[in-house]
């Protein structure tokens, strides 16, 4: 036994002896200097630690300690470390104070001082995990090993046990286990059984396991049971119901989300789950999610909800059903072609019975469109399809266009050459697209009661004309565009003048014949089937420029103004096509006096074709940009410069019509935007009109001005200013006390109103992120002989701050100061509770009130066996008008 010898003398004679008996395969380190063995050494170096590098001899052991290393012969080939002891292997690393290696065995062990002293517990490191034990022996070759009151950190969670066992690199097993989320010094749940097992750190396996929250036990015992430890990895299961009440007849007692999730593959995942009520409501929502990286993704989703009373015998008791089909599919064929398509369709209420989104709910209609684009790779043509279908539910009408084609070519330019100065005609660009379309028009009489439905009346043309008294089932037709334009008319650097002709044709299917009914004395129209075309052309010269106004004046920090100005006139002509010679209007007798009107053969078709009324008209528009420079000069003398917009677009415009027997001047659009204040957006438009009005309020041939009065008439106005405003720190999200108290449940002075141990932890910092929208919006429309239409609401959105370092609060709330109550609004309190977190959402306005309470366990796997349990699943609470939460529609998603 040499013990004596190597401790007066550890650090020359450890270096001599590794060297003899372990050759290249052993590399130590001991106190401040670090010695080496290679390969086929025959002798010792020494370095300072400084200049060491790491091994790259496969399976090398390196090893460290403070104080001293002990090499012992009696029984094989053992050493001893003592003092920040530490020894490294590919298969881990284990620190401990001291450390015994027995290198004939390939086993290293160490042990802490007590079970109680938790500073000093042995640690062995390995790539997948982190044990932390008492007691650690484990073989670094075959990488098994013993542990007593060990801790074993997995990839969601942590484990302790008595005693473990470490069969293989892959597998585990654990007696006296416990396994929680929480840290392990701050255990307010965990499950505790008498075996486990853990495989490849993702999956563990429990029996005779027992749930203890604040060490209070649950009372039942789990036989066995399993809890997914890696959430990267998808797995069918149970989704997560919750208790629901709603005292109405309709509903009473339930549980809502009550389903399953089924992952088939990669690419394809569904879902399907149920509320049920003891009054016999009930609804049900499927989802199928379909992805293929760079390729496609979609969704399809199915809703129906039967909504119910108590018994068929009860008074006034109705059954109320809704319906909901969605699809979405999103898929590149190449670089030039895509497939895009979002379906909607829904029955009128179901939002209004099933979603909690405030959007929604106020959503009176519904939009699909299917659409496939194709552009050719040299840009030559492009090619477009699509479909779009609108319902609108508060006037019972569905609009469906489609399917609609259009077809462009690439612009030409035949005349254009490749640089220098361009000629008037070398400037000459020629354009031509051609659409298809067609549409179905549903629009009943009856629009309240009709029974028949859109569908229906879509495939049978009988019951469309049964319900809307109209033959002309589906239109369709095809228009034609082509359009020259020549640039640069004028050669002045300072004016752009120009000029272009367009030609339209127009392929109908049908027209339309207005007859009189002496009998009836009506005029009754019908549509005759038929292929008919018609043409219309027009030209416009157009004349623009830019001039500037400055000024040096200087108002504090703006110094110099600059004023631009950019009018527009243009002239265009258009024939009347309205004459009979053209052939595409008509006239019929409206009364057995004989009087007539003119009618166009077009109206009603998908393309209304060519205008009637000659037009000569000159159009006007000017905008107006006000600038100004801020100049400061800092404390060095510098001078900063920074441009500033004051008003960011003010603008006007109307037209005068040469032709027009009466009422030649247009309405005057002006319009204003700013952006000067820093974070406030500001907007505004006004129309305003030019001629009197009679006695009914029509508009006559005579200007305001004419009677004294005034110049124009305001007839709309509409103003919105915006801003956003955040703060606080962006830094630390939440803040965790330095010295957070174990939990001790016979300790009650947690429950007193003044808590005694009040100064034993810091003062919390308290400077959190906070955010809030405010959008601003008026509007005010002219009525004659009666009071103006107003509307005037603000809406503060994105709210959202920290009442305290984990007490989180957001909503959205809106006020109407025309109606003088506030808007629909959603309030949301978020708690994080260490392992656990708590939320509430309200609605106390309106008609649709409710509520949400949750407190979850903020770990996905134990949160849904949490939710399973009896009794524990009452921690989510909610009263609504369906006792339902709102379903975002995201489903799970890949």
């Amino acid at each position: 036994m040499l013990n004596s010898h190597f401790k007066r003398f550890g650090g020359i004679l450890c270096c001599l002896c590794l060297t003899l008996l372990f050759g290249g395969s052993l590399l130590a380190q001991s106190g401040p200097d670090k010695v080496r063995t290679q390969d086929g050494a025959d002798s010792p170096t020494t370095q300072p630690a400084s200049a060491q590098k790491k091994s790259n001899v496969k399976d090398a052991v390196e090893y460290q300690s403070s104080d001293s290393l002990v090499i012992d012969f009696t029984e094989g080939r053992k050493a001893f470390l003592y003092g920040s002891a530490r020894v490294s292997h590919s298969a881990g690393e284990l620190t401990a104070g001291a450390i015994k290696m027995d290198l004939k065995k390939s086993e290293v062990e160490a042990a802490a001082a007590s079970e109680q002293d938790t500073l000093s517990y042995p640690v062995l490191k390995r790539e997948s995990d982190e044990i932390k034990s008492t007691n650690i022996l484990f073989n670094y070759k075959t990488q098994k090993g013993r542990f007593e009151s060990a801790r074993v950190k997995v990839a969601e969670g942590h484990l302790i046990g008595s005693r473990v066992k470490n069969v293989s690199e892959d597998e585990v097993f654990i007696e006296d286990g416990i396994y929680s989320t929480c840290p392990p010094d701050y255990l307010y749940y965990y499950i505790k059984a008498k075996k486990m097992k853990v495989v490849d750190q993702e999956e563990i396996f429990f029996s005779n396991a027992r749930l203890y929250i604040l060490d209070i036990p649950y009372p039942l015992i789990f036989p066995f049971g399993y809890v997914p430890a890696d959430l990267e990895k998808k797995r069918s299961g149970l989704l997560t119901p919750s208790y629901a009440f709603e005292a109405q007849s309709t509903r009473g007692i339930g549980l809502q989300n009550l389903g399953w999730f089924q992952y088939f593959n990669d690419y394809i995942t569904g879902q399907i789950s149920t509320d049920i009520f003891t009054s016999g409501s009930y609804y049900l929502s499927s989802n199928v999610q379909y992805a293929n990286r760079d390729q496609y993704t979609g969704n399809i989703g199915i809703g129906y909800s039967q909504e119910r009373g108590l018994e068929k015998t009860d008074p006034n008791f109705t059954t109320t059903v809704q319906k909901s089909l969605s699809l979405t599919h999103n898929q590149d064929f190449s670089p030039y072609a895509s497939l895009n398509a979002n379906i909607n369709l829904r029955t009128a209420d179901y939002f209004k019975r099933n979603s909690y989104d405030i959007d929604d709910r106020a959503s009176t209609n519904s939009d699909s469109k299917l659409s496939y684009q194709y552009k050719h790779p040299e840009n030559l043509f492009s090619f477009g399809i699509s479909s779009q279908l609108n319902q609108n539910f508060s006037e019972n009408t569905t609009n469906l266009r489609g399917p609609s084609a259009n077809f462009s070519l690439k612009t030409l330019t035949p005349f254009q050459k490749g640089t220098g100065d361009a000629k008037w005609y070398e400037t000459l660009s020629i354009r031509y697209a051609n659409n298809l379309e067609s549409k179905f028009e549903y629009d009943p009489i009856d629009a309240d009661s009709a029974e028949v439905t859109f569908l229906e009346a879509l495939f049978d043309p009988d019951k469309y004309e049964e319900a809307t008294g109209n033959n002309d089932h589906y239109q369709y037709g095809v228009k034609q565009s082509v359009s020259a334009q020549v640039s640069q008319l004028a050669k002045n650097p300072f004016i752009n003048l120009s000029g272009g002709i367009s030609y339209n044709e127009y392929w109908v299917s049908a027209t339309t014949q207005k007859t009189f009914n002496a009998d009836s004395n009506r005029v009754e129209t019908t549509q005759v089937p038929g292929f008919a075309t018609a043409r219309d052309f027009s030209t416009n010269l157009s004349f623009s420029t830019t001039f500037y106004g400055v000024s040096n004046a200087q108002i504090g920090k703006f110094q110099g103004f600059r004023h631009t100005v950019r009018p527009q006139l243009t002239y265009s002509y258009r024939p009347d096509f309205g004459k009979e010679h053209w052939g595409y209007y008509k006239t019929v007798p409206i009364d057995s006096a004989g009087n007539t009107r003119q009618y166009s053969i077009f109206e009603g078709q998908i393309f209304r074709g060519p205008g009637a009324g000659e037009q000569q008209s000159l159009n006007f528009s000017v905008r107006n940009v006000f600038e100004t420079k801020i100049v400061e000069r800092d404390t060095t003398g510098e001078v900063n410069e920074k441009k500033l917009k004051l008003i960011d677009n003010l603008s006007a415009s109307l037209s005068y019509n040469f032709a027009a027997d009466s009422l030649k001047l247009s309405q005057m659009n002006t319009s204003l935007s700013s952006s000067a204040i820093s974070g406030l957006s500001l907007r505004a438009n006004a129309r305003f009109s030019f001629y009197d009005v009679d006695s009914s309020g029509i508009q006559i041939n005579r200007f305001l001005i004419e009677n004294g009065e005034k110049l124009a008439q305001l007839q709309s106005f509409s103003a919105s200013a915006s801003t956003s405003f955040k703060g606080g720190s962006r830094g630390i999200e939440v803040y965790t006390p330095v010295y957070r108290r174990i939990y001790d449940p016979y300790n009650q002075s947690r429950f007193h109103p003044i808590d005694p141990h009040f100064n034993d932890e810091p003062v919390t910092p308290f400077n959190s992120p906070w955010s809030v929208s405010l959008n601003f919006n008026y509007s005010w429309t002219y009525r004659f002989n009666q009071k103006p239409n107003k509307s005037a609401t603000i809406n503060a959105q994105n709210i959202s701050f920290r009442l305290t370092p984990k007490w989180r609060f957001s909503t959205r709330l809106g006020y109407d100061f025309i109606q003088e109550e506030l808007t629909p609004s959603q309030f949301n309190l978020t708690r994080n509770l260490e392992c656990w977190d708590l939320s509430f959402q309200i609605n106390p306005f309106g008609d649709n009130q409710y509520y949400f309470f949750s407190l979850r366990l903020n770990n996905a796997q134990i949160q849904s066996l949490f939710q399973k349990l009896p009794v524990l699943k009452n921690l989510e609470r909610s009263s609504s008008p369906t006792g339902r939460r709102y379903r975002g529609g995201g489903g799970n998603r890949f």
